[in-house]
C-alpha cells in the first residue's frame, strides 16, 4: 500500500482535477455554442461553489455539524458539487465521474479526513440544493 504521503498527494490533487475537468466541461463546444448556454453553465458552476462553501460558512457559525459530533467535509462538498456538474453537462464522462468520487470517498476514509458520516451527511446536504440548481434547464419563454 502506498504511503500516508503519497495518498495526500493524491487526494490533494484531486479536487483541482475535477475542476480543470469541470472547466473544459465548460468551455467545451457542443457544435455552435451560444453565449446564453456558457452564461448558464458558469451560473449553475457559480451556484455550486456558493452551495458548497456556503454551507461551510454557515456550519461554522452555527456548528450543526459539530452538535452531531460530526464535521462538515468541505472535500465532499466542492467534489460532489464538481462531480455533479460534470455528469450533467459531459454525459459521456459521468461514470468515471462517480466512479472517481466514490474512490475519494474511500481515499479520504482510509486518511482519516473524514468519517463516513461526515462524507455522507455533507453529500446529502449539498446534493439535496444543488440538485435542482445543476438540473435547471432553460424554459421556453411564456407566450
Amino acid at each position: 500500500m502506498p504511503s500516508y504521503e503519497t495518498l495526500d498527494a493524491i487526494a490533494d490533487i484531486y479536487t483541482p482535477l475535477l475542476a480543470l475537468a469541470a472547466l473544459a466541461v465548460l468551455l467545451r463546444t457542443p457544435g455552435k455554442l451560444q453565449w446564453q448556454v456558457l452564461g448558464a453553465r458558469m451560473a449553475r458552476l457559480a451556484a455550486g461553489a456558493l452551495i458548497a462553501y456556503g454551507l461551510m460558512f454557515l456550519d461554522n457559525w452555527l456548528q450543526v455539524w459539530p452538535a452531531f459530533g460530526m464535521d462538515y467535509s468541505t472535500h465532499t462538498a466542492v467534489a460532489l458539487m464538481l462531480a455533479m456538474f460534470i455528469a450533467v453537462n459531459a454525459p459521456k464522462a459521468r461514470w468515471w465521474c462517480w466512479i472517481s468520487l466514490l474512490a475519494y470517498a474511500v481515499l479520504m476514509l482510509v486518511q482519516r479526513y473524514h468519517t463516513a458520516a461526515d462524507i455522507l451527511t455533507t453529500a446529502l446536504a449539498v446534493g439535496m440544493l444543488y440538485l435542482p440548481v445543476v438540473m435547471e434547464r432553460k424554459r421556453a419563454p411564456a407566450r
